[in-house]
């Protein structure tokens, strides 16, 4: 294999694809910390109840797949590699493969648009530990949350879903960080950068940001939750609301348990019309959003 060969990298958070991968899941993710048995027990339901494990595997693969067939069509030619932080494929294992390729050059693109230290500076941590020694060069892409595709790509799934909704409430949602966090990562300014961005090509004249999947751990945590922003909806005779997960690209637990169980089931106790857009997973203008931002860096 020629040193002529890029490899990119998408470097997700990885999730359990069965309900024995659960508990390994969650040690690896708490870093040897304690698990307690309830909490355990308590993730197993919700794995449960979204049909037994995450998709994000599965669905990172086809993103991995979709943007080498898009790199390809041209020339120089691409590999592209998938790398999970707390499950497999795993980080070190891609390194490894790329190595094993004799691939001089990496691209290491964190699936996430938002940049903040608690995930994907964690990814990017376990990337430079594998890459230790390599002789590997990376570019590092660590946001692309004013991509013009990304944005018209998230702007396609509002549009296809709120055509036929009068009077649509949309919930703009993203994941809750420790506002310490958040702070020192300008976590919330991208949020808000995407947002102007979206808002400049839609009219939408009801909306609002919120945050949902805070963590276990106590201090303060960014809000309002989602949950809040559909009381004050309740409130003020809104009854159809839709909520724009525009914080991730993929399904799993997040998207597929919080919003689509506990939100929705939140959404109908108050008596209100609950909908959210689809993830953009393997959504063809994300793949093309993915090559722009791979081809520019």
């Amino acid at each position: 294999m020629t040193n002529t060969v890029k490899a990119v990298l998408l470097l997700a958070f990885g999730g359990p694809e069965s309900m024995a991968e659960v508990e390994p899941f969650l040690r690896s993710l708490m870093e040897g910390r304690q698990v307690p048995d309830r909490q355990i027990e308590a993730v197993k339901e919700r794995y449960r109840l979204i049909g037994g494990g995450s998709p994000l595997k599965s669905i990172t693969a086809m993103q991995a797949k979709g943007l080498e067939a898009a790199l390809n069509q041209s020339g120089p030619f691409y590999r592209v590699f998938t790398g999970m932080r707390y499950t497999e494929p795993s980080i070190d294992h891609a390194v490894k493969q790329i190595v094993s390729l004799d691939i001089h050059d990496l691209i290491a693109l964190p699936l996430s648009p938002y940049y903040n230290s608690a995930s994907t500076g964690k990814y990017l941590q376990r990337l430079e530990q594998s890459l230790a020694g390599t002789g590997v060069q990376v570019k590092i892409i660590k946001s692309y949350h004013t991509n013009p595709l990304f944005i018209k790509a998230v702007e396609q799934t509002i549009s296809v879903t709120v055509k036929d909704i009068e009077d649509p409430f949309i919930i703009f949602s993203a994941h809750s960080l420790p506002v310490a966090t958040a702070a020192a990562d300008g976590y919330v300014e991208q949020l808000e950068q995407t947002l102007k961005l979206i808002l400049e090509d839609i009219s939408l004249p009801s909306y609002a940001l919120a945050f949902q999947s805070r963590g276990m751990t106590g201090g303060d945590w960014l809000g309002p939750d989602v949950k809040d922003v559909m009381d004050r909806c309740a409130r003020n005779n809104k009854k159809n609301i839709v909520v724009v997960p525009y914080g991730f690209v993929s399904d799993h637990v997040e998207t597929l348990y919080d919003i689509d169980i506990v939100y929705k089931h939140y959404a109908g106790s108050l008596g209100l019309n609950f909908i959210r857009t689809p993830s953009l997973n393997a959504a063809e203008l994300f793949i093309q959003a993915l090559k722009d931002i791979v081809v520019k860096a």
